[in-house]
């Protein structure tokens, strides 16, 4: 019974060709076909490297019919050449032999000189595919990134402990609400401007004075912080410089204002307009508590320097008297001492 070969007698380079050309026919191809686009025969060599093809999972070959693979494809339609280098990687490791060689010798000089003797002796190769081989193996490896100048083999588990090359499609952000963002500012405004030491009256007179009740109502409003007496008669400056004082209307009686400021409607109020308003309540204002400030006891400080001594007492209390009693003891004892 012939032994059975599952590494390749043939160049990765070759193989790659002719997936090529396969493909260039659809996908599938006939033998024969392949042989003349290449200007080779259908012989041994040609053979052989359909079978290098079939061992790379780049074509399958069945009833004189090549096919290419799924493998082949993925190379074909890669984004980039780092993807497209990745996958020529994944098919040139497909033969057993090709990755337990990468696995011996990573990170480390592969012996290219006597490559073809330790096929021979380690791995079973025949004596007389063992140089194809071992050629086959030195120029695919520089081919797919594998081997360097120095000869040094690469790690081929580290790429697959990092991942992959990620691709998404391009989708456009969610759009956000563009109507709450703006509601959110303006309600936040409203409660900053609402004050509820003032009282906002919405009372209207009869449509034969609304010319000058609406006047009267924003003054009443300014100057409800500034009582005046029955019968005095003052400018509004705000009212006049926006141009609301009514044109035969100069003056404006606090006393009149200070009894609109006092009428409130028990229930809805119509405006002249024939609009509705709701009566507005009075909320209690607190005034803000005062804190009285804080008297602290009386510091003393108290500098002695001398030879080897440079110090700064405070005295707030009687333990510091203590202290500064005991440091003129010790004083008075060096002087004696001297």
């Amino acid at each position: 019974m012939p032994k059975l070969i599952d590494y390749p007698r043939t160049t990765y380079a070759g193989a790659w060709e002719l997936a090529e050309i396969t493909d260039d026919t659809g996908g599938k191809c006939a033998i024969e076909t392949a042989a003349r686009k290449l200007n080779r025969k259908v012989s041994g060599s040609f053979k052989a490297i359909i079978g290098s093809a079939v061992k790379f999972g780049l074509l399958t070959s069945k009833r004189d019919l090549l096919t290419t693979t799924t493998l082949f494809k993925r190379i074909k339609h890669a984004y980039d050449k780092q993807e497209e280098l990745l996958f020529h990687r994944e098919a040139f490791l497909t033969p057993p032999l090709f990755t337990q060689l990468c696995r011996k010798f990573r990170s480390r000089e592969l012996p290219v000189q006597m490559l073809d003797v330790m096929l021979i002796r380690e791995f079973g190769v025949e004596e007389i595919n063992a140089q194809g081989v071992a050629k086959a193996f030195v120029e695919g490896c520089r081919m797919v990134g594998l081997l360097d100048e120095r000869n040094i083999i690469a790690d081929i588990d580290a790429p697959t402990n990092k991942p992959g090359p990620r691709r998404e499609l391009a989708s456009p952000a969610p759009s956000t609400n563009s109507f709450r963002p703006a509601l959110e500012p303006a309600s936040a405004q409203e409660d900053q401007n609402f004050d509820p030491s003032v009282q906002h009256t919405e009372s209207f007179a009869s449509s034969e004075n609304s010319a000058s009740t609406i006047p009267e109502t924003y003054a009443s409003s300014r100057s409800s912080t500034k009582p005046a007496s029955d019968g005095q008669t003052r400018p509004d400056a705000i009212a006049s410089l926006f141009g609301l004082l009514h044109p035969d209307t100069d003056v404006i009686t606090t006393g009149q204002t200070s009894h609109d400021r006092q009428y409130e409607a028990p229930g809805l109020s119509q405006t002249p307009n024939g609009y509705t308003t709701a009566p507005t309540a009075t909320l209690p204002v607190q005034a803000p508590a005062v804190e009285l400030p804080q008297t602290s006891p009386p510091t003393y400080q108290i500098q002695v320097s001398g030879p080897g001594v440079n110090t700064l007492l405070s005295i707030t209390d009687e333990d510091d008297i203590a202290i500064a009693v005991a440091l003129l003891q010790k004083i008075k004892r060096q002087l004696n001492a001297v």
